[in-house]
């Protein structure tokens, strides 16, 4: 089971937006679920109260890797539903001890929890020893794909360039790649609006705003106009689905040379006009 797929957001305590708009924004855009920052429990509390399903994330130290651990596997037992080790710069230089530290005794708490990896997959980055103990241990990767972090001019192409930088060549292992999408720093509308048609051409299985709290109320509209046209999808699947059956109904009944039932008959003439 992948938990984090679909459309999530990251809260993490650093936006200006209040949580209660926070709250109203994640319930508007049926977002599958929030990532709230380890130890803002408040908040936390917040989403939970409105029946926001939430995760656990916590930029991690690797010279303090064991309580990163325990953190993590905190926000599992108050109720997250997956976690997610934020791994950056002062991993570089380490070799693997420290995340193989973090793993094992984030297994000891929690054995069966879903880990996802939140990294900077640029370049060679993948072949550095704590990406390498990552890619045996998580469950799906959320690489950091921030287009205008990455880009500050924006030059033509940025945003596809971005997630080809990030994406393109790596050796993902067949996991689940559910790219992390820039909605801070002013970003703009239209950048939004590409960033989530990229996550839709490339066929991922889902992806996160960060964050919730950032984003303009123009931002937040494309991430809400993007759940709902999923909604609406899986919605006419649903009910493609349902015609399918009766219909198989139908010619199961017309095999065996039997008349069909009254109400099947119902079902078909309506849907037939």
């Amino acid at each position: 089971m992948v938990l984090a797929a679909g459309g999530w957001a990251w809260w993490n305590g650093f936006g200006t937006l209040p949580i209660a708009s926070c709250v109203r924004r994640a319930k508007e855009a049926a977002l599958h679920g929030v990532i709230v920052k380890w130890g803002h429990w408040e908040a936390w509390e917040a989403f939970q109260r409105s029946g926001v399903p939430l995760a656990v994330e916590r930029y991690v130290y690797p010279h303090q890797a064991a309580l990163e651990a325990r953190r993590l596997a905190e926000g599992i037992d108050r109720g997250g539903r997956f976690a997610v080790i934020n791994a950056e710069i002062e991993w570089e230089s380490q070799g693997p001890e420290p995340m193989r530290q973090l793993i094992a005794e984030f297994r000891r708490h929690q054995p069966t929890a879903e880990l996802y990896a939140s990294v900077d997959t640029r370049g060679s980055r993948m072949a550095l020893p704590y990406q390498r103990v990552l890619a045996e241990h998580v469950s799906g990767w959320m690489p950091m794909v921030y287009p205008k972090a990455f880009r500050p001019s924006q030059p033509a192409g940025y945003i596809a360039q971005a997630f080809r930088d990030c994406l393109d060549g790596k050796d993902f292992g067949g996991k689940p790649v559910l790219p992390t999408i820039q909605t801070y720093d002013q970003i703009g509308v239209a950048a939004v609006r590409a960033q989530l048609a990229e996550v839709r051409r490339r066929g991922l299985p889902g992806y996160q705003a960060y964050t919730i709290a950032h984003a303009t109320d123009g931002e937040w509209a494309e991430v809400t106009r993007e759940e709902e046209d999923n909604v609406a999808a899986i919605d006419e699947l649903k009910k493609l689905q349902t015609v399918t059956g009766i219909f198989f109904q139908a010619a199961s009944h017309a095999l065996r040379g039997e008349r069909l039932p009254e109400g099947l008959r119902a079902q078909i003439r309506f849907l037939l006009g």
